[in-house]
């Protein structure tokens, strides 16, 4: 008996080896809240005309999917909208746990783990993270299901603007995302956002030629005059036209060090404008000419 329950545990080990696999996603992890999200998608109810699903009714293909529903934890979000006005939504997640849904073709156990006792220190949050397997050799599928959640995470946040700030070594994101501000709702003389935006086009389309010939891929733009001239303004509307986030740094905070100045420029996110503000602070204003 005894060896017929180790040649099964041998059997089972062996299958998960090499007809599972497995992708695991953590709290710590970018794509995490997309995965949330995602999920929150498809356990989403069924429309009237019987479409889409949630997980349950997908895999059975009937219209159920409430026995996921029946187990969720909540996330509430706050946004300020352009108005000024404040919106509260409830967003319903899959709890910890075990799930099953059917996504292209292919059956996925979807398994939530929270560690009660493990918490993130930088947010004071538990230690989460998201265990997806399904059958099969090739992480192929898993591929397509983290695109289509960054996806739909970019379409929720399609029309905003994020500000990062530095705090010690690492970007966070500062209030609520900005409704985009557009270009034209900056004012300038004649010729020079038009000449600042063809000339960022260009450079965003030059990558490959840079990395090519070894020269680092970036560029800088001194933007000088009064305070309330439009500086500022005029990159919170550059960023918006682009599609980018803007990472706000002042080099006159006290504690800033060349190391901590390298470190924060080399890992600001991606797909980012970095701001640099009071720029004359950097120079010594009693040095020699």
């Amino acid at each position: 008996l005894a060896a017929a329950r180790g040649a099964g545990r041998g059997a089972l080990t062996l299958a998960q080896r090499h007809l599972l696999v497995t992708l695991e996603v953590t709290s710590k992890d970018k794509s995490y809240p997309w995965v949330l999200q995602w999920l929150t998608q498809q356990a989403a109810p069924l429309p009237a005309s019987g479409g889409g699903g949630g997980l349950l009714s997908r895999l059975f293909g009937g219209g159920g999917g409430g026995a996921l529903r029946q187990h969720v934890s909540v996330e509430t979000v706050v946004e300020r909208l352009a108005n000024g006005k404040v919106e509260t939504r409830f967003e319903f997640l899959p709890c910890p746990g075990r799930h099953v849904l059917r996504y292209n073709g292919s059956l996925l156990m979807v398994e939530r783990q929270r560690e009660q006792q493990t918490v993130d220190f930088q947010t004071g949050q538990p230690w989460e993270s998201v265990r997806l397997t399904a059958l099969g050799r090739s992480p192929t599928l898993f591929s397509d299901l983290l695109a289509e959640a960054q996806a739909h995470a970019d379409s929720k946040r399609e029309l905003t603007t994020t500000v990062f700030s530095n705090w010690g070594t690492e970007w966070r994101p500062f209030g609520q995302p900005r409704r985009r501000r557009p270009l034209a709702s900056v004012v300038l003389d004649q010729g020079i956002a038009e000449h600042i935006l063809n000339d960022v086009t260009e450079f965003v389309d030059s990558q490959e030629w840079y990395v090519s010939r070894g020269i680092p891929y970036r560029r800088g733009y001194l933007l000088h005059g009064p305070p309330g001239s439009g500086k500022s303004s005029f990159v919170a509307a550059l960023a918006g036209h682009l599609g980018y986030d803007i990472c706000v740094l002042n080099l006159a905070e006290p504690g800033l060090t060349d190391d901590r100045l390298s470190h924060a420029l080399t890992h600001a996110p991606a797909g980012s404008l970095v701001l640099l503000e009071d720029v004359d602070s950097a120079f010594q204003k009693d040095r020699d000419p």
